[in-house]
């Protein structure tokens, strides 16, 4: 089960370290610090910054619970804490674990998500790690480059910003800036690569059709192909294969 740590804010790798040094591998599978990428716009440029994605929190995964809080009493940030009553140490439900499973697959990191728009403030295509969930984007803030989703974190009902990138920006080299991940990065953001490495639409997306004949009409994708998807639509009671450019579909924010 995952669990969550709270410590000071700006002391979590700190705390991370003092873990791995005194705590035996037997009582935790792996400890470490969220992070998320996010792009920052100065002066016409854009920059990947790597921050914090929930500051003062650690995680740590572990099978037995009750040894590894005994353990933590060995570690000194921690025995302070418990002693000033302001210990956190609470275990995360199941759908908030597979959320940041999904989410910080490599280096414990959310990766940018592209979002292409219509130019007017609405997201035509998604991809990346926001893509699984579009459906609890409460709104994007395009020009700051992030997107605010909704989610249950610790029982309670929480917002978090996760950091997004448009067709504007890979017109150019991003270079990283801010990196407070303990981390090396290349020279510049590898926005190609990602590009090519994940596709726009899967089959059984929920779509809806922005342009074109079948307008407005909404539908499912059957089949991927290069810059074409077949997608199933309700038309006269039954329901049809239609083939279109991948530029007349957007996702149905359902």
């Amino acid at each position: 089960m995952w669990y969550v740590l709270q410590t000071m804010t700006g002391k979590e790798e700190e705390l991370v370290c003092m873990i791995r040094k005194i705590l035996h591998p037997e009582w935790y599978e792996d400890c470490f610090v969220a992070y998320y990428e996010r792009i920052w716009r100065k002066q016409q440029q854009s920059l990947v910054h790597i921050e914090r994605l929930f500051p003062g929190y650690v995680f740590i995964v572990s099978k037995t619970p009750g040894e590894l809080f005994l353990q933590l009493k060995q570690v000194p940030a921690m025995s302070k804490l418990m002693a000033d009553g302001e210990f956190t140490f609470l275990a995360l439900e199941q759908e908030e674990e597979d959320f940041f499973r999904e989410m910080l697959r490599g280096n414990h990191v959310v990766r940018l998500s592209y979002v292409k728009t219509d130019g007017k403030g609405r997201a035509l295509q998604i991809t990346g790690p926001l893509k699984l969930y579009e459906q609890q984007v409460v709104r994007f803030q395009f020009k700051k480059r992030y997107a605010i989703i909704r989610l249950i974190l610790l029982g309670e009902e929480k917002t978090v910003s996760l950091g997004i990138f448009l067709e504007e920006d890979i017109r150019q080299e991003i270079a990283f800036g801010k990196i407070e991940a303990p981390l090396q990065v290349p020279e510049y953001y590898p926005v190609d690569t990602f590009l090519k490495d994940e596709s726009l639409f899967s089959v059984g997306d929920h779509i809806k059709v922005i342009s074109g004949a079948f307008e407005n009409m909404s539908g499912v994708v059957w089949k991927v192909k290069k810059n074409v998807l077949e997608i199933g639509i309700r038309l006269f009671g039954q329901d049809m294969s239609v083939e279109m450019p991948v530029e007349n579909i957007g996702p149905n924010f359902r």
